[in-house]
């Protein structure tokens, strides 16, 4: 029915003052060179959900994706470098060390008292960024070496259990018609901050909200959890790869002792 996904919100006056242009940050290295120059100019950098469960896996995915790394070898390089650049943000500051209790709502609650430059975060914190009486604005998550990271797909979808009696099925197509037609799928997307499933309609959105573009581009991009095959083999993975978030995050393991830790993990329970 509609899809959302993660984004990266931007306090405006922080960054000016910082001398940052949002529009600059296109990679790893020139977003981190912006949180260095908003610590130097005695503001907060970015926050982020980093907790010990499904969400924070959720928020680190886009970095992890955004490296290159594949979720079926957790401690490559490429998946090295992403938890590294996470770690290394607590380490200099740049990020809070309460990213890794942050739920995505807490993790909103620090950007929104004004104090941070950028804040990731989904589609339904929109109504809520129009309350922070601060002009703020909306890029995409950059990978490594630029361009939009795949962040996971999040959303609504309809689905329709096979029934003994095929009769069923005509109340149930009528059901499904309904929630999906383009009108109605306009009118609830919008409403919940969702990004509509087709083109048209998301045409429509942006057209209505320019502030939605970027979360188009993003929903385009984004990908699923259980893709590349796992299946229901993701939930394994997933897990250990956010208690190696926790241990590289609270400085008890490199960010490579943590993930080879948690590969061999994911390795025994996906057998």
């Amino acid at each position: 029915i509609g899809a959302n996904t993660l984004a990266l919100y931007y306090n405006k006056e922080v960054l000016k003052k910082a001398g940052v242009d949002a529009d600059a940050v296109k990679d790893w290295a020139s977003l981190t060179a912006a949180l260095e120059k908003v610590k130097a100019a005695g503001k907060k950098g970015i926050t982020f959900s980093g907790i010990g469960t499904e969400e924070g896996s959720f928020q680190f995915l886009p970095w992890f994706w955004g490296s290159g790394a594949n979720l079926t070898k957790l401690d490559s390089p490429e998946g090295v470098a992403a938890l590294s650049l996470w770690a290394d943000w607590v380490k200099k500051g740049y990020a809070p060390t309460s990213v890794i209790n942050n739920t995505q709502t807490t993790s909103w609650q620090e950007f929104a008292t004004g104090d941070f430059a950028f804040g990731e975060n989904g589609t339904w914190q929109l109504a809520n960024a129009k309350k922070t009486g601060f002009d703020y604005g909306i890029i995409p998550i950059p990978a490594k070496d630029g361009g939009t990271a795949p962040a996971p797909t999040g959303g609504e979808f309809v689905t329709l259990p096979v029934q003994k009696d095929a009769a069923r099925y005509v109340a149930s197509q009528k059901l499904v018609t309904c929630l999906a037609s383009t009108g109605n799928s306009y009118t609830t997307d919008t409403t919940l901050s969702y990004i509509a499933p087709t083109e048209e309609v998301q045409a429509k959105q942006v057209e209505q909200n320019a502030e939605l573009k970027v979360w188009v581009e993003a929903v385009k991009a984004a990908k699923g959890r259980t893709s590349d095959d796992l299946g229901t083999k993701y939930p394994k993975i997933s897990e250990p790869m956010w208690k190696a978030m926790q241990a590289a995050l609270s400085g008890s393991q490199s960010a490579q002792e943590a993930l080879t830790a948690a590969q061999g993990t994911a390795e025994s329970a996906v057998q």
